[in-house]
């Protein structure tokens, strides 16, 4: 039997400097909407938090499915403890949104519908490695979904069920999900979920198991030596660490960005800053 080969070419690969990737953005976007990730490196693939957490535990003789359930009902079972309301015991989608809020492992990837949002994400670690941000044409991404799921309702809590934890012939797909009700940072990082529907299999797995269309996938790489330039510019349109993500730690981590420039953009005399160090 010939042994089937490898699909090499199921996404667009695009090297690019800081000017060019938003120059490509603007040529791409002419065809149609995309969705972005930004990510820290782009020898990484696209993973969901679940994803890696299989992949980080050493002895697992069960199927995903079962690693899945058994988180999601502990959430459930004591998420009232910690916050005041929660999704209705149906509403799984709105569960999995809540869980990766506050840092779950869950078959959700966080997308955005802002290019810009999704260049923070990717330059905002400090670390020196070239950055990767992926784009996902979203009217292919619908078709591709209707055409896994004939046209249901992915939204309808029994049709979510049906086709997202299905537990035998689950079919292997990908769909733009949002719950109903949307947390403050959701909609301020304009933040859309990538939902695998096969937990059997890795999101990068269901991803690739779409019917590919030019252009409906493209991997922005971006050298590490944009950095800088690129922070500065999103820190302009007021986008950082701090706006993205309003609370105290978000506005400390923030100071990761501005670290090369707070000096220069403050330009606070050092006899003050002598003060702030001295021992009163």
């Amino acid at each position: 039997m010939k042994k089937k080969e490898k699909r090499k070419d199921w996404y667009t690969t695009e090297k690019v400097d800081w000017d060019t990737f938003l120059r490509k953005v603007k040529q791409y976007e002419k065809d149609g909407a995309y969705i972005y990730r930004g990510q820290s490196s782009e020898k990484q693939k696209l993973k969901s938090s679940f994803d890696r957490a299989v992949s980080a535990s050493q002895e697992l003789n069960k199927k995903r499915w079962i690693y899945e359930a058994a988180i999601l009902r502990e959430f459930m079972r004591r998420a009232h403890q910690y916050v005041t309301h929660v999704p209705g015991e149906n509403d799984l989608l709105e569960w999995m949104a809540l869980m990766r809020h506050y840092g779950a492992p869950t078959r959700l990837v966080d997308f955005t519908y802002s290019h810009y949002i999704a260049a923070y994400f990717a330059f905002s670690s400090v670390v020196c490695t070239t950055r990767a941000i992926w784009a996902v044409r979203l009217d292919w991404l619908q078709n591709e979904t209707k055409r896994k799921t004939d046209k249901d309702n992915l939204h309808d809590a029994e049709n979510f069920k049906k086709y997202f934890l299905a537990l035998e012939h689950a079919k292997s797909f990908v769909a733009a999900m949002n719950a109903e009700r949307m947390n403050e940072r959701l909609t301020i990082q304009q933040g859309v979920f990538l939902c695998p529907g096969n937990i059997e299999q890795s999101f990068w797995q269901n991803l690739r198991s779409l019917k590919y269309k030019k252009n409906s996938i493209v991997k922005f790489i971006i050298p590490h030596e944009a950095r800088n330039r690129a922070l500065t510019e999103l820190n302009h349109m007021n986008i950082s660490k701090a706006t993205l993500f309003p609370d105290l730690g978000g506005f400390a981590e923030s100071l990761n960005d501005r670290f090369e420039f707070l000096f220069k953009d403050f330009d606070v005399p050092e006899k003050i800053l002598r003060d702030v160090v001295s021992v009163k």
